[in-house]
C-alpha cells in the first residue's frame, strides 16, 4: 500500500481481510435464514481493497470476454487477471479449484456492482463451481470476492466504453 510502512501496510491487510472473513460468515448466517444479502452487497462495495490471501490455491477462471473468447485464466497469490467484457453481458464463470476441494462451499459476492445468479454452493467432485456474473452497464471495473474455506480470491471484470472497445476493428489499421 503506497505510502504506508510494510508493518503498516501488513496491518491493513490483516484488518482487511478479518472484515472480509467476517462479511462472509455474516453472508452465509443470512443465507442459511433465506434473508436477502443486498445491503451486504452495498456494504462490502464501499470496502476499498481486498487483499487475497497469498498462499491461496491456484484457481483456473473460465469465461467468454467480450468478443465472445472462451479465456482460461489462472490466478497469482489469489488474484485473477483482468477480463475485458461488455456492457451488461452475462458471464457464465467456471472456476476450476484443485480437485482436493470438493465438497467444500464456495461464495462469490460482487463488489463493485454487478449481479451473480445460480451457481454451485459448493466445489464438485471435478473440482469445478460455477455461476453466471453481470456486470453493469457503466464502463470500469467489477470486482467479485470468491471465498473457499478460509481463501479468497479476486476475479476482476472491466466492462469497456462501447464506442472505444479493443476488439473493434479499426478503418485505419486494416483489422
Amino acid at each position: 500500500m503506497p505510502g504506508l510502512s510494510p508493518s503498516a501496510a501488513f496491518r491493513s491487510a490483516v484488518a482487511i481481510r478479518i472484515m472480509m472473513n467476517k462479511l462472509l460468515l455474516v453472508s452465509v448466517i443470512l443465507a442459511s435464514f433465506g434473508l436477502s444479502s443486498t445491503a451486504l452487497r452495498e456494504a462490502s462495495a464501499q470496502i476499498p481493497t481486498l487483499v487475497p490471501a497469498p498462499s491461496a490455491a491456484p484457481l483456473e477462471v473460465i469465461a467468454r470476454n467480450g468478443a465472445d473468447k472462451e479465456k482460461h485464466l489462472f490466478s497469482q497469490d489469489g488474484v485473477v487477471p483482468l477480463l475485458l467484457v461488455r456492457p451488461n453481458q452475462t458471464i457464465p464463470v467456471t472456476l476450476q479449484f484443485p480437485t482436493a476441494a470438493a465438497g467444500t462451499p464456495v461464495a462469490a459476492t460482487p463488489l463493485d456492482g454487478g449481479r451473480i445468479e445460480g451457481g454451485n454452493p459448493v466445489v464438485l467432485r471435478t473440482g469445478r463451481t460455477m455461476f453466471t456474473f453481470s456486470p453493469g452497464g457503466a464502463p470500469g471495473r467489477y470486482r467479485v470476492a470468491v471465498y473457499l474455506a478460509g481463501e479468497q480470491y479476486l476475479l476482476e471484470f472491466y466492462v469497456v466504453d462501447a464506442n472505444h472497445h479493443p476488439w473493434r476493428q479499426s478503418p485505419r489499421s486494416g483489422n
